[in-house]
């Protein structure tokens, strides 16, 4: 599989370094300038984009975010063209500069890939195309096999099967649920899926045949079969924990020292506005920096690639006393083992993995919900559901803001150039947060 990277060059005699895009494939590799020159401390490289400071003047944030969307263009060009010489079956024999050439000559019109094929091996290879989504479209293939086996009594799915009526009878046998074999015997049991998972899997199906029509491998009609889907989902409001529900869940005496870690991941989740766990299993000690009673964490969030910046303006020293046990860099932490590793807390020493590492705290999440008598809801990502709803409930802070303090993307005029501002107001609210959750 190829890669592709930006990478700052030499310095130039303006102190500016030029951005180019290196390509590797097998065991050739290639670079190119993207004419687009930056100092060494504006370049986010985990991100690979250009950093936005909230000190930039209009021109400059303006200037700043075109250049980050012509870098996010070429980079959608280059996994494109790798993408279609992937299914071509010639990847692995081209060079990286061939690779280069035709993302510089890409045209929408010689990408087209002719043939049918196995589409379960066409789905795999969109799915490669976001690994951060892989488990819902792993999930999603297998129903959608398990339709064609009671459809047409083979798990082999052509191009030339997908029709409308198909895709219809597709999304009609995952509503109304289905039979699938598990175990060494194969026995046959029944699955309801729930609206949500519908509504997801149906979001893969129609992902993957857009792709497929975009290849010339299906025609347009197929997405006839989505008309009159309703997966009936009904939004609820999510379940949160109040001020008071979170001190009481502080305070609360775990016996074993599991639940106790995992409750202060909880709480600090909360107090660093909502911080994903997988963002905390891989938190970088230089991400994180404390001086007397204030903090400043600067990630770059997992899900979305977008930098977040949390700002501890009150009650730092309680919240360092809360996941002092747990950090890299204490001898006396729960593991008894200090390391130069570059992680900010030690999880690690055991869980080598972030798969096995989110799977024991959401089974001790699990034995947390039945101690304090939650609902069935709770989850560890309560804790950013409830950073939010209090932000909104108990301050009435704007959509916009408790967006920009998620990560989430806006779209918004407002929030691509004045929300820096008037970024305090959200670092007010949780400083009052924090006061509420740490008074005595």
């Amino acid at each position: 599989m190829a890669t592709f990277n930006y990478i700052l060059g030499p310095k130039k005699n303006d102190g500016q370094y030029p951005i180019y895009l290196k390509i590797c494939n097998g065991k050739t590799n290639t670079m190119r300038s993207m004419d687009i020159a930056v100092a060494k401390s504006e370049w986010n490289s985990k991100g690979q984009r250009i950093s936005i400071r909230r000190t930039d003047t209009y021109e400059v944030r303006s200037e700043k975010e075109r250049n980050n969307d012509f870098l996010n263009s070429v980079m959608e060009i280059a996994r494109k063209v790798e993408h279609t010489q992937r299914m071509r079956g010639v990847l692995d024999e081209i060079s990286a500069k061939d690779l280069m050439t035709a993302i510089l000559e890409y045209s929408p019109n010689t990408q087209k890939v002719d043939g049918s094929g196995d589409f379960v091996q066409y789905w795999y290879g969109v799915m490669m195309e976001t690994p951060k989504s892989q488990t819902k479209y792993q999930y999603a293939i297998k129903a959608i096999i398990n339709f064609h086996i009671a459809h047409t009594g083979t798990d082999r799915i052509c191009f030339k099967d997908i029709t409308t009526d198909w895709v219809r009878g597709c999304l009609a046998y995952l509503k109304h649920g289905y039979q699938y074999a598990q175990g060494k015997g194969t026995k046959q049991r029944y699955k309801e899926l729930s609206p949500w998972s519908l509504n997801t899997y149906a979001s893969c199906l129609k992902k993957v045949l857009n792709c497929a029509i975009d290849s010339d491998k299906l025609s347009a009609d197929v997405m006839r079969g989505f008309r009159n889907f309703k997966p009936n989902i009904v939004n609820t409001a999510p379940f949160y924990l109040t001020i008071e529900d979170l001190r009481e869940l502080q305070r609360y005496p775990f016996k074993t020292m599991r639940q106790r870690m995992v409750r202060d991941l909880f709480i600090f989740s909360f107090c660093t506005m909502g911080m994903n766990l997988t963002d905390i299993y891989h938190l970088n000690k230089k991400e994180v920096k404390w001086s007397d009673d204030s903090g400043d964490i600067n990630y770059i969030r997992n899900k979305t690639s977008k930098p977040i910046r949390v700002e501890i303006c009150s009650y730092a020293q309680p919240l360092q006393e809360l996941i002092k046990p747990y950090l890299c860099t204490n001898k006396n932490n729960i593991w008894n083992n200090s390391s130069t590793s570059n992680y900010y807390f030690g999880f690690h020493y055991n869980y080598p993995s972030y798969k096995d590492f989110s799977g024991y705290v959401l089974k001790v999440i699990r034995q947390i919900r039945k101690i304090m008598n939650y609902d069935e809801n709770f989850t560890f990502y309560t804790a950013r559901d409830s950073w939010s709803s209090i932000a909104n409930n108990d301050y009435q802070l704007k959509g916009i803001f408790i967006d920009i303090a998620l990560g989430h993307s806006s779209k918004t005029l407002s929030g691509k150039h004045y929300i820096g501002a008037e970024y305090n107001i959200v670092s007010e609210t949780h400083a009052d947060m924090l006061q509420r959750l740490f008074e005595e």
